[in-house]
C-alpha cells in the first residue's frame, strides 16, 4: 500500500501530489554517474578537450598529491608533524576540479584537500608547517586566491557563497569553488549556504567529495537520499553525480559548472563519488578497521592514479621512462619541501600576540610584557570628537541609521544585510530608507538563517567588502556563534594577517520591551571573551553614531550591541556631519569623589539616576564611568576613577558570574587594591534565565539597587 492509497482509504477524494525518488527518475544512481575514464583507463566518448601539456600536468599533480599524502602520514606517525587528515584515494576529485578554475577564481578547500591545494599552487612547505603546528602555514601567498582550509566541518560553505556575492557585486567575473565531504552535507552550514546561493543565483560551485565515510559513519547513515547531488534540486539549481576517481570527468563536470556560473547561470552542486583509502586522521585508526576488506579491494581497483596512467599510455603520453621521471621529480620536490620544513626556524614566541587584532590593545601590551618581558609600547587613544550641535531629538535608532547612511556614502564597499533589513527597514526600523537610497546590491535581505548570515559575512569581507550584518535580536546570535568564534574572530590570526574578517555585526540586546523568551538576552560576555572581536555597547545617541562610524572603518571585526530598551529615549542633539568616537575608550559622564559607578549600554540610565539620587538625598558624590566598549575595556579610566574615590560599584544587566563586571572587579583588585576603602560590589542580573514579562522587572538592576550598593560602600 502506498501513501496515496492510505489517503484514499481514509476517505479523501483530493489526493495531494506526493514527491518521491521516482519523480526525479532515480532508479539506480549508477545510471546517472558521469564517467569518462573506466577503471581500465579506457575513454568513454571523444577524447577530452585537454592539451597534452595539461594532461601531463594533471598526472604530475596526482602523483605529487599522493606522494605528499603518504609522506605527511608517515611524518605524523613519527611525530615530526601533528595530526594529519589523509586524502589518499581522493586525488582525482581534487586535482580535476582545481584545473577547471581560472586565475581570477577562488578556491575554498576543506582540511582533507592537500592534493587540491598543492595543485592550485599552495607550497608544500606551507602545508607541512600548518600540520606541524606552525600558524605561518596558513599565511596564504598573496598571489593565490585561496581561503585557508577550515577545520570545523562544512563551515567554509557559506564563506564561498559570500565570496561569490562579493565578487559579483564588485563586477568581477570570478567563481568560488568550495568543497566539503559527505559528512559535511549533514551540517546546517550545507543547507544554509546552498539555500542562500540558490536564492541569489550566485557564481559558486559546491563540491562534495563523497568518500563514503565520515570518520566511522558510513555514507548510508548520513542521508537517505540515493545521491547527494540530487539535493541541489531542492535549492533550485543543478546537481551532478561524478565518478570522483576519474580526473577527466571531475575536470569536465567542474568546468561545465564553473563556466555556467561565470555566465550568470547560478550555482551547481557536484558530488564526486570517491573513497577514503586511509584513516580519518592519523590521531585515530579505529575507523579504518571498520571498513569491509572486500570494499577496500573493490575501490582500490578503481583507483584514480592507475586509471589515469593507463589512459596516458594509450595516448602515447606516458611510458616507463617518463613515469619514472615524474616520480623522481615529485620525490625531489617533496624532499626539498621537507628539508625546508626541518630547517625552518621556529616562530618567534612573542608573535602569538601580534595577529589577534590589527594593533595591540592595552591589555595585550600588558600580557605580552608579562609573558616575554618585552618593552611595553603605549597604546595611544584617539581623541574624543569635538563636534557638537546638529539635529535635535535624535534617538539611538536614528543615530545608528545616520551613521550607516554616512558610512555607505563615504565608502561604496559597505553593504548591509540580514533578515528584513531591506524594504522593511528591520524590525526596529534602524535601516529604514537605506534600501531606497542605495539599492538592492548594497542593502539586501537574507533567508532566515543566522548561521549563514555570519558565514556570508566572512565571504563578503574576504571578497573586499565591508559587511554590516544585522541580527534581529540578541538571542538570534547564538546559532551564528560557531561562525563568529571559529572564523570571524580568528581569521586574522590564523592567516597571520593575510585575511581579516572586518566589518560590523549589529543587533539589539537586553530586556525591557516585554518580548517572548530569547528576545531579551545580554550576551556581551560571550563575545568579549572571544579573542579577536571588539565589542561596543553605546548608551546615548551621540555615542551610538560616533562609535558606529568608527566601527565601519575599523580593520577588525566589531560586535555592535544596541540597547533596545533605550532605542527611543533618551533623545539628544546629534551632529549631522560625520564624527568618530574611539573604540576602546571609556568616558567619565559625571565627576565625583565618594564612589565610582561603572556601567554601559541600557544600564547607564539607572546608573545615572542612582548617582543623581545619591547626591540629592544622601550628599554622596558618585563618579559615573560609561565603558562604551567592553572589549577591549579601557581599564585606565576605571582605575583612575577608583584611585580617586576608593570605592567601586559595577553595573550590568547580564548574569553576574563571569560577566564584564567580574573582569572589571578583578582588574581593579589586581592593580588598585591599596586604593580601595571598601569591597567591590556588583549590581547585575542574576544567574538565571531572564524571566518573561510579568517578572522581568525583578531581574533588571534598578536605580534603587545601585544607590543602595553605593551607599553601603560609602558607609563601610
Amino acid at each position: 500500500m502506498t501513501e496515496a492509497d492510505s489517503l484514499k482509504s481514509a476517505g479523501s477524494d483530493a489526493v495531494p501530489r506526493i514527491f518521491s525518488e521516482a519523480d526525479f527518475r532515480f532508479t539506480d544512481a549508477k545510471d546517472f554517474l558521469f564517467q569518462r575514464l573506466t577503471p581500465d583507463g579506457v575513454i568513454r566518448g571523444k577524447d577530452p578537450n585537454l592539451s597534452s601539456e595539461t594532461l601531463k600536468r594533471m598526472y604530475e599533480q596526482l602523483v605529487f598529491g599522493r606522494l605528499f599524502d603518504d609522506k605527511a602520514t608517515n611524518l605524523s606517525t613519527l611525530r615530526e608533524i601533528g595530526t594529519y587528515a589523509p586524502g589518499k584515494g581522493q586525488e582525482a576529485a581534487q586535482v580535476g576540479p582545481v584545473n577547471a578554475l581560472e586565475r581570477q577564481d577562488w578556491y575554498v578547500p576543506m582540511y582533507r584537500d592537500s592534493a587540491g591545494m598543492l595543485a592550485f599552487g599552495m607550497p608544500a612547505l606551507k602545508l607541512l608547517l600548518y600540520w606541524g603546528g606552525d600558524e605561518r602555514g596558513m599565511q596564504i601567498p598573496e598571489n593565490l586566491n585561496m581561503v585557508p582550509l577550515a577545520v570545523p566541518v562544512a563551515t567554509q560553505l557559506p564563506h564561498a557563497a559570500g565570496l561569490a556575492m562579493a565578487k559579483r557585486l564588485e563586477g568581477e567575473k570570478s567563481v568560488a569553488y568550495v568543497v566539503t565531504g559527505d559528512g559535511g552535507t549533514s551540517k546546517a552550514d550545507f543547507h544554509e549556504a546552498l539555500n542562500f546561493a540558490g536564492v541569489y543565483k550566485l557564481p559558486v560551485v559546491f563540491g562534495v567529495e563523497n568518500n563514503q565515510w565520515a570518520l566511522s559513519v558510513k555514507r548510508s547513515a548520513q542521508t537517505a537520499s540515493k545521491t547527494i547531488a540530487q539535493k541541489a534540486v531542492a535549492y533550485g539549481f543543478e546537481g551532478i553525480l561524478v565518478d570522483g576517481n576519474d580526473a577527466i570527468a571531475s575536470y569536465e563536470a567542474t568546468k561545465y559548472a564553473v563556466d555556467k556560473a561565470r555566465r550568470g547561470g547560478g550555482p551547481t552542486l557536484i558530488e564526486y563519488s570517491t573513497y577514503r583509502m586511509g584513516p580519518h586522521t592519523t590521531a585515530e585508526l579505529v575507523s579504518n578497521k571498520l571498513k569491509a576488506p572486500d570494499e577496500v579491494v573493490d575501490w582500490e581497483k578503481r583507483g584514480p592514479i592507475v586509471r589515469f596512467e593507463k589512459y596516458l599510455r594509450s595516448r602515447g603520453l606516458l611510458d616507463d621512462r617518463s613515469k619514472e621521471a615524474v616520480a623522481e621529480a615529485a620525490q625531489a620536490k617533496l624532499s626539498d619541501a621537507i628539508a625546508a620544513y626541518r630547517n625552518t626556524p621556529p616562530p618567534e614566541p612573542s608573535g602569538i600576540f601580534d595577529y589577534t587584532f590589527s594593533t595591540l590593545t592595552q591589555t595585550l601590551v600588558a600580557e605580552k610584557t608579562e609573558r616575554f618581558g618585552t618593552e611595553p609600547r603605549p597604546v595611544e587613544a584617539a581623541p574624543e570628537p569635538t563636534v557638537a550641535g546638529g539635529r535635535q531629538g535624535v534617538n539611538i535608532r536614528n543615530a545608528v541609521n545616520m551613521a550607516l547612511r554616512e558610512g555607505m556614502q563615504r565608502d561604496e564597499r559597505v553593504v548591509i544585510f540580514g533578515e528584513d533589513v531591506a524594504k522593511n527597514g528591520g524590525v526596529f526600523q534602524v535601516t529604514r530608507g537605506l534600501y531606497d537610497e542605495f539599492g538592492p546590491d548594497r542593502v539586501f535581505d537574507t533567508p532566515l538563517a543566522e548561521l549563514s548570515i555570519a558565514g556570508i559575512f566572512v565571504g563578503l569581507s574576504l571578497g573586499g567588502l565591508v559587511p554590516v550584518a544585522e541580527f534581529q535580536f540578541d538571542g538570534f546570535t547564538f546559532p551564528a556563534f560557531d561562525q563568529i568564534f571559529s572564523h570571524i574572530a580568528r581569521m586574522r590570526n590564523r592567516t597571520r594577517g593575510r585575511f581579516a574578517a572586518r566589518g560590523v555585526i549589529r543587533f539589539p540586546y537586553g530586556a525591557g520591551i516585554r518580548p517572548p523568551e530569547l528576545h531579551s538576552e545580554s550576551p556581551e560576555a560571550y563575545f568579549a571573551h572571544t579573542p579577536g572581536l571588539k565589542v561596543v555597547v553605546p548608551s546615548t545617541p551621540y555615542d551610538a553614531k560616533g562609535l558606529l562610524a568608527s566601527a565601519l572603518v575599523d580593520p577588525d571585526p566589531v560586535v555592535f550591541m544596541e540597547p533596545k530598551k533605550i532605542y527611543d529615549s533618551p533623545k539628544a542633539e546629534v551632529p549631522e556631519e560625520e564624527y568618530m568616537i574611539p573604540i576602546g575608550k571609556a568616558k567619565v559622564t559625571r565627576e565625583g569623589h565618594d564612589v565610582t559607578l561603572v556601567s554601559y549600554g541600557a544600564m547607564m540610565v539607572p546608573t545615572a539616576q542612582a548617582a543623581e539620587e545619591l547626591e540629592a538625598e544622601q550628599s554622596v558624590s558618585a563618579e559615573v564611568v560609561d565603558l562604551r566598549t567592553v572589549s577591549p575595556i579601557d581599564f585606565n579610566t576605571v582605575l583612575g576613577s577608583v584611585r580617586k574615590t576608593g570605592r567601586l560599584v559595577v553595573v550590568h544587566e547580564a548574569p553576574r558570574t563571569v560577566g564584564v563586571g567580574a573582569e572589571v572587579a578583578a582588574t581593579v583588585a589586581e592593580r588598585a587594591l591599596d586604593y580601595l576603602r571598601a569591597p567591590i560590589r556588583r549590581v547585575t542580573g542574576f544567574d538565571i534565565p531572564i524571566p518573561l514579562a510579568k517578572l522581568e522587572d525583578y531581574y533588571i538592576p534598578s536605580k534603587e539597587g545601585i544607590a543602595k550598593a553605593a551607599l553601603e560602600l560609602v558607609r563601610y
